[in-house]
């Protein structure tokens, strides 16, 4: 926006200026009359104190953040340490410390209240901490945009005519508003980021911050529209003579700009909503929202350059963002093809087994071997086909083939509507050995599993295995002779029983490398109660009521169940399993779980994946089991923590 235009439009003469953040300078002495002098000195102290409010918010966020890392300080400290040892039917337990107790006792209560989800069919499935932190930014800026601004009605004239412009507090508290909007453009973009600065302070994963991102990403869409509408009321009725002023105001170019801006963010809201992604598809709407997000940013800076410090800030993010993921790429394939043509981009090259998931769906085993960059269990990686399409790449968990190591990466892959559905046309169109090139991104996550904890509950549904499974066996593997070996439970929940030959080798390494502290759970349950040979047990659907039977399933000729005396498939009668008895069942162990009685007493941590209903039943199974009250006492079983990977 041009200095004269802001001066004229704001009646002032032409005496000395008074600078003001992110506005034009204030001329005085104010030489107009009494109603203009007193309009323009509310206009400046409004427009001062919505910088100041601005900078405020992101001192809050700064604050928030340093005070979450030293939570993340505190509670890695050895808050266990050992006060007294007292035994109890063999078991050595540790009466911990008051703060301790005290801090787990703060931490169980939190989840008892904030784990489950509310809310579902408006927000989605988030948890009430979620919601809880977003309201809290809704209230804040609701009230600050509200809060210091002058309430009143001013009437001007209007230069050479006898009519009278009404200017009102509509004026300041607009531009309040898309100072707002300006403002927390880059904490939008930085909760949306893969390669996310907040995570690494956190230690909370990427992902979970997509919630906030969609929802803060609204309130500047509505604090755009009523930026606009606010103006244009001013402009096409209280500014006088009519059309002339509106006429003149609509071709300026801070004008234009801001037209393209509001179009360009509409354009964002309408297609990233959830229905219309669905028609529009994925790939449309990734490809769609980086375009349109880059140019409103541009758009804005446009619109006006004062605030533009927020635009510089968002667009730093955005190209870091990318910047970061395109060297994670690179360093992973830029290899040594041979000695003749140098270094080169090399992609892995990928083992396809495809599987017939028994409900006319088809899931893909991908296989193959790449030795950096390592990755810690329950981390993924973004894997994208060039023999399908560049432009595309999607989150997957690896886990390594039969458990031997991180550089045998494989991927338990549902093949949907979208490019994944034609993974299994490349194994069909080849002959031989199937093979195709994949490129990685990665690995992204933070760290799983609390070292402090003994008991760990792995929960997964369909190919949520591929994150579970991974983690029960490094929780298994973690033993050592200072501590006593972790009890590991390992609850699977599959539709057909076939579809257990997606991981089948791996659950027997699994099993066999671990059978004094692992055991492992299959419910089945879009099939009937069927029998096994006389190896296995074939368990009711009942936890609490557990029958035996001898027979063969059926299914794939060359499919052969997993042998283990630790190994239980249950047949739910046409419903899932309770995440609630399995939490319960698992806390109290009942049955026993686990042939090592000292493995019972301590923390559990629950570590999870599969559908998103799954997830609702289970975040509310572990904040019932959440006790804090019992947690003080000492009864460190009350103390349930739920990891869940939500992709």
């Amino acid at each position: 926006m041009d200095e004269p235009a802001v001066e004229r439009r704001h009646i002032q003469g032409q005496e000395s200026k008074i600078p003001h953040w992110g506005y034009s300078s204030r001329l005085l002495p104010c030489t107009k009359d009494p109603e203009s002098c007193s309009y323009l000195d509310a206009v400046y102290w409004m427009q001062d104190l919505s910088m100041l409010y601005t900078f405020i918010i992101w001192a809050v966020i700064g604050g928030l953040l340093l005070f979450t890392l030293a939570l993340r300080l505190v509670s890695s400290l050895d808050l266990r340490k050992p006060g007294s040892r007292r035994e109890l039917e063999g078991q050595t337990l540790v009466k911990a410390s008051s703060f301790s107790r005290a801090w787990n006792a703060l931490s169980a209560g939190a989840r008892h209240y904030l784990l489950p989800e509310s809310l579902v069919n408006f927000f989605g499935h988030v948890t009430r901490l979620q919601v809880a932190i977003f309201c809290g930014i809704l209230v804040y800026l609701l009230i600050f945009t509200l809060v210091g601004s002058v309430y009143k009605l001013w009437l001007t004239p209007v230069k050479n005519s006898s009519s009278f412009s009404t200017r009102t507090t509509l004026g300041p508290l607009a531009n309040r508003i898309g100072a707002f909007a300006f403002a927390i453009t880059p904490l939008t973009i930085m909760l949306g980021t893969r390669e996310n600065i907040l995570s690494l302070i956190t230690g909370i994963p990427y992902r979970h911050f997509n919630f906030l991102h969609r929802w803060i990403g609204r309130i500047i869409f509505i604090q755009t529209v009523l930026h606009t509408v606010f103006w244009t009321i001013i402009q096409t009725r209280l500014y006088q003579p009519q059309p002339k002023v509106y006429t003149k105001f609509i071709t300026k170019r801070y004008i234009i700009f801001g037209i393209i801006a509001q179009t360009l963010m509409t354009f964002i809201y309408i297609f990233s909503i959830n229905r219309v992604v669905r028609w529009t598809g994925y790939e449309f709407f990734r490809k769609s929202h980086y375009i349109a997000g880059a140019l409103y940013l541009g758009a804005c800076w446009g619109h006006w350059a004062r605030l533009s410090c927020w635009m510089i800030a968002s667009i730093g993010v955005l190209f870091l963002d990318r910047g970061v993921r395109l060297l994670r790429t690179l360093v992973i394939h830029l290899d040594l093809k041979d000695r003749y043509k140098g270094i080169g981009f090399k992609p892995a090259e990928g083992k396809i087994t495809s599987f017939d998931d028994g409900d006319g769906g088809i899931v893909t085993r991908l296989e193959f071997r790449h030795d950096q960059p390592p990755w810690e269990a329950g981390q993924h990686f973004f894997l994208c086909f060039p023999d399908i399409t560049i432009w595309q790449s999607h989150p997957f968990t690896p886990f390594p083939k039969q458990l031997q190591n991180n550089s045998q990466h494989a991927y338990v892959i549902r093949c949907l509507s979208g490019e994944t559905s034609r993974l299994p046309l490349l194994a069909s169109n080849s002959s031989g050995d199937i093979t195709i090139p994949v490129i990685l991104t990665g690995p992204y996550g933070t760290h799983v599993l609390d070292k402090s904890t003994r008991n760990i509950l792995a929960i997964a549904g369909g190919t949520g295995i591929s994150f579970a499974l991974p983690l029960a066996a490094a929780a298994a593997a973690s033993g050592n002779k200072e501590e006593p070996d972790r009890r590991v439970e390992l609850v699977w929940i599959i539709r057909r029983t076939r579809n257990i030959e997606w991981v089948q080798d791996e659950l027997t390494v699994l099993l066999h490398s671990h059978p004094k502290n692992v055991t492992v759970r299959i419910f089945v349950s879009r099939e009937p109660s069927m029998e096994l040979t006389n190896t296995h047990r074939a368990e009711n659907l009942s936890l609490s009521d557990e029958k035996t039977n001898p027979s063969k399933p059926n299914g794939n000729p060359s499919f052969v169940l997993p042998q283990h005396p630790n190994l239980h498939i249950l047949w739910p009668a046409n419903h899932h399993p309770d995440m609630h008895e399995i939490v319960q069942n698992f806390i109290h162990n009942e049955p026993p779980s686990s042939p090592s009685p000292s493995a019972v007493a301590g923390r559990v941590q629950v570590v999870a994946s599969g559908p998103a209903e799954m997830g609702h039943d289970l975040r509310a199974a572990v904040a019932a089991a959440n006790d804090a009250g019992q947690v003080w006492k000492g009864k460190e079983e009350f103390d349930v923590s739920l990891y869940w990977d939500n992709r």
